[in-house]
C-alpha cells in the first residue's frame, strides 16, 4: 500500500520480489489494471492507480486492494474510471457502505460492483481525462 500514491493524480512504485515470495497471500494484478485501496484510511486518501511499467507485466500487493481489469474493445476508459473513483461522491458513498470494526473498516466488492458509473461515449471519456489532467496541476498550486 505504501507504494501507491494517494490524492488525485495516481501513480505507484514497485519492488522486485521472487514469485515464491508473493504467489500466495497477496492480491495479483497486471499492467493496465486499476487498483483501489479498500481499507480505511487508504480508501479515503484516494490510494488508487492504474498499474504500469511492471517487469513481466504482473505484480502482487496487499490483500487490501480491489482490482479492476479492462478488456479489449471495452466502452470504458480506465483513466476515466480512475478519475471517477477519486471523486468526493465515490469516496463518501464508499464510506457509508463500510463494513468492519473501527480502524479495520473496508469498502466491499459489492459496493464497487454496484456503483453507478456515468458512461459517456469513449471519445468523451478521453476528452474529460485530458481536461482534468490539464487542470489538476493548476488546482494543486492553489
Amino acid at each position: 500500500m505504501t507504494l501507491i500514491n494517494d490524492g488525485y493524480t495516481g501513480g505507484h512504485k514497485y519492488e522486485t520480489k521472487k514469485w515464491k515470495q508473493i504467489k500466495s497471500g497477496f492480491t495479483h494484478f497486471a499492467t493496465g489494471d486499476l487498483v483501489l485501496a479498500k481499507i480505511t484510511p487508504c480508501f479515503q486518501n484516494r490510494k488508487s492507480t492504474i498499474i504500469s511499467e511492471l517487469p513481466n507485466n504482473i505484480g502482487a500487493g496487499t490483500t487490501e486492494l480491489h482490482v479492476m481489469r479492462n478488456y479489449p474493445n471495452s466502452k470504458l476508459n480506465l483513466k476515466y474510471l480512475l478519475l471517477l473513483i477519486k471523486t468526493a461522491d465515490f469516496i463518501s458513498s464508499g464510506v457509508k457502505a463500510f463494513t468492519g470494526t473501527a480502524g479495520q473498516q473496508r469498502v466491499g466488492k459489492t459496493f464497487v460492483e454496484e456503483y453507478l458509473v456515468p458512461l459517456p461515449p469513449i471519445k468523451e471519456q478521453q476528452r474529460i481525462v485530458d481536461k482534468v489532467n490539464q487542470l489538476i496541476p493548476q488546482i494543486l498550486k492553489l
